[in-house]
């Protein structure tokens, strides 16, 4: 008896212990947080600058924040990523051997390579008219920036630069660049860039486009963990303009432990670009101040379009901290003086449209001092929305599905018609796409039944075709004109969202 008492005592006293500990716990915690609102000025005014340069600093709100507990598996796709699911978007390399009907024989030949040496020299020596063929193998280059040929290009006579087999040829690159490109003219496709960095910060551009570079096509490749994949910036008083980032993916292996930019397509200065097609996934950033974006244009660049593309911040359940936004019309910015020709603005007179951006803990997209926006007919699932931001910003907003909210913050204008606003609680957004479309959460956007497709037609307006004899088609590939009416990225999904793989090895490679 006496020592069942002294069991019951102890038991008792253990018990009692642990909640002093948990009290006084949460008061240090409380008298943490007042003791805070009287910060020393230099460390108001740190906080007070971050608050005004990135997008929102909050993740999507707490149901949103939880989704991992709804799901069964650790990947919302619930099985390995394959792009073939998606036959409209990413690389297209329909069968070995076979180029894109954008890729025309040389006109002044072929040099072969097949080894590194041989592909460096091919690089240096290459004539405006000469094909560059990459036979089937793997390449490493350690911590080496790879220049061209200073031989300028023409239209008449570009160079191209793809592998003979597309999607069986391998570049490893363990240097903070691959390969710079300051010529006008080039082409690069059927490649696939891996860099292989120890430290993240070490791989920064598979592909640097820069100065006077104008009338590039980046196309049907693939590139895994780089920070900024494809750079595009100035060099001097030289603009590369008028370039085409098409039918990539993009993705990384983990997040990126750096300081710096995340972003698979970073394109600054350059004017009227397109970025069209590519699939852009899982471009986290776990360093610095852990904002990643999958592509803006920034800069003081004008007349860009971001059309057609799967951009998804987070293929997986896990959660990350961080801030994943998915698109961007002036990014984290720049100052005024590095603008190109110093002007207010970081955009002017993009478009972006027919996107699907979807696992953002972020805003879908984020328009920072671009003017004259126009975005219309995307879909942003399971984000916080689009926000507008500085008096330098305006947007007019049309036929989008926008899970979140639109918001205008600092100033910022949007004009917002014929959008589709859903709630920002997940899990009443969820169950409201579930009865739309097939399965938004693994990126299925076909609509259910013929009662769906009608209320996103009358829920829209015109398509905003802005220009004439500028041909334009939907996500699915469909044309589209200006008579035409529907809410989101596309009037017809048939041979769009596939359950399963097609047989023709669309986008699929060994080294994904």
């Amino acid at each position: 008896m006496i020592s069942k008492g002294i069991k019951t005592y102890l038991a008792t006293i253990g018990v009692l212990a642990h909640v002093v500990i948990l009290v006084t716990c949460v008061y240090l915690v409380k008298h943490w947080s007042e003791q805070n609102q009287t910060l020393p000025a230099a460390l108001r005014q740190s906080v007070s600058h971050i608050e005004q340069e990135f997008p929102s600093l909050a993740p999507v709100n707490q149901a949103v924040a939880s989704v991992a507990s709804n799901l069964a598996s650790p990947s919302y796709f619930w099985r390995e990523f394959d792009t073939r699911y998606w036959p409209s978007v990413g690389p297209e390399w329909s069968s070995a051997g076979s180029q894109p009907e954008a890729i025309k024989p040389a006109p002044l030949g072929t040099l072969w390579v097949s080894d590194e040496q041989s592909f460096e020299k091919a690089l240096e020596d290459v004539l405006p008219g000469q094909d560059i063929v990459v036979k089937k193998g793997t390449y490493f280059f350690s911590s080496k920036r790879l220049d061209i040929s200073q031989i300028t290009p023409s239209a008449s006579r570009p160079v191209v630069l793809r592998a003979e087999e597309p999607g069986t040829v391998l570049l490893q690159f363990d240097g903070l660049e691959g390969i710079v490109i300051n010529q006008p003219y080039w082409t690069v496709s059927g490649l696939t860039f891996k860099g292989v960095c120890p430290t993240p910060s070490d791989c920064d551009h598979a592909l640097h486009i820069v100065g006077d570079a104008d009338h590039n096509l980046i196309q049907n490749n693939v590139f895994i963990d780089f920070n900024a994949a494809i750079k595009v910036n100035r060099m001097a008083n030289q603009f590369p303009d008028n370039g085409t980032i098409r039918r990539n993916h993009f993705y990384n292996t983990q997040p990126r432990d750096t300081s710096r930019s995340v972003t698979p397509i970073n394109l600054d200065h350059g004017n009227a670009w397109s970025i069209d097609r590519n699939i852009i996934r899982d471009f986290i950033k776990s360093g610095g101040n852990q904002v990643s974006y999958g592509a803006f244009m920034k800069g003081g660049n004008e007349q860009g379009i971001i059309e057609n593309n799967l951009v998804i911040c987070n293929s997986t359940s896990r959660k990350y901290n961080g801030y994943q936004i998915g698109l961007s019309l002036g990014g984290g910015g720049m100052e005024q003086e590095n603008r190109r020709g110093q002007i207010a603005f970081e955009g002017n007179r993009h478009t972006v449209r027919n996107n699907i951006v979807l696992h953002c803990n972020d805003v879908g997209l984020y328009i920072n001092k671009s003017s004259n926006s126009l975005v219309n007919n995307n879909i942003l699932y399971h984000t916080s929305g689009i926000d507008v931001r500085f008096a330098q910003s305006s947007a007019e907003l049309i036929n989008n599905i926008v899970s979140g909210k639109i918001r205008e913050r600092d100033q910022g204008k949007a004009s917002a018609s014929y959008n589709l606003i859903l709630s920002p609680d997940y899990l009443t957004e969820k169950q409201k796409l579930d009865d739309w479309f097939t399965s938004p959460t693994i990126g299925n956007f076909s609509p259910k039944d013929d009662a769906v497709k009608a209320r996103l037609t009358r829920s829209a307006t015109e398509y905003p075709v802005t220009a004439k004899g500028n041909r334009v088609s939907d996500f699915c590939g469909n044309p589209i004109s200006a008579q035409d009416t529907f809410a989101g990225a596309f009037k017809d999904s048939q041979n769009c969202f596939r359950t399963t793989p097609d047989a023709s090895g669309h986008g699929a490679s060994k080294h994904e």
